[in-house]
């Protein structure tokens, strides 16, 4: 009888066991990664950094998911479409920026935040961006007032002549504004290979 009621035990510790395995390995302490937000890309959510002035506060999954829809539009309208058509890009990319930024990316800032559809792509055209991480910071109050998406982003587009390196290194500052509007930046730009001499390197930041 003592034998009996050992082996029904140890079963149950078995099932146990392999029930607990599942579920953690279902559920999940592992970090979730986003979907692709942009259509050309695949572009993922790395992770969210939280500075806080004031009581511990989290970036909410709503206001992560808006900017990292924000970003998406970004590189779709402002970096891969251009290219794509060969033409500037549509006044639609603009909505993404705040009012005090319209004279900046419609002016000296435009030719580093924004492809414009020069030279004409030939061939293959292939973008590719790193995992964004987004870096949100809060006030006295809990309320979080910025948030910078940081990433790069790189394309090689098949032109006369050979192949043209593209690379960004992209930093969007968002403020809450009917949503999350782009209220600042700091972007590198670096080009090289055909129809460009040696490596060209423009940087816009406001």
């Amino acid at each position: 009888m003592q034998l009996v009621v050992i082996a029904v035990a140890a079963g149950l510790l078995v099932i146990a066991a392999v029930i607990f395995f599942f579920v953690r390995s279902d559920g999940g302490s592992s970090p979730t990664t986003k979907k692709s937000v942009s259509a050309n890309v695949k572009l993922t959510l790395a992770g969210i950094q939280n500075a806080n002035a004031g009581a511990p506060a989290t970036l909410g999954d709503d206001a992560a998911n808006q900017i990292m829809a924000a970003v998406g539009q970004y590189v779709d309208k402002g970096l891969i479409a251009p290219v794509k058509t060969g033409k500037p890009p549509t006044g639609d990319v603009a909505g993404l920026f705040d009012a005090g930024t319209q004279a900046a990316i419609q002016g000296p800032d435009k030719g580093v935040l924004f492809e414009n559809g020069q030279p004409k792509l030939t061939g293959d055209f292939k973008p590719a961006a790193e995992p964004v991480v987004i870096t949100a910071l809060s006030d006295g109050n809990g309320q979080f007032v910025l948030a910078t998406a940081s990433f790069t982003y790189h394309a090689d587009e098949g032109v006369a002549g050979g192949t043209l390196n593209t690379a960004r290194t992209i930093a969007l500052t968002f403020s809450p504004d009917n949503g999350w509007k782009i209220t600042g930046y700091d972007v590198t730009l670096t080009r090289q290979g055909a129809q460009v001499e040696g490596s060209t390197t423009g940087t816009a930041k406001k």
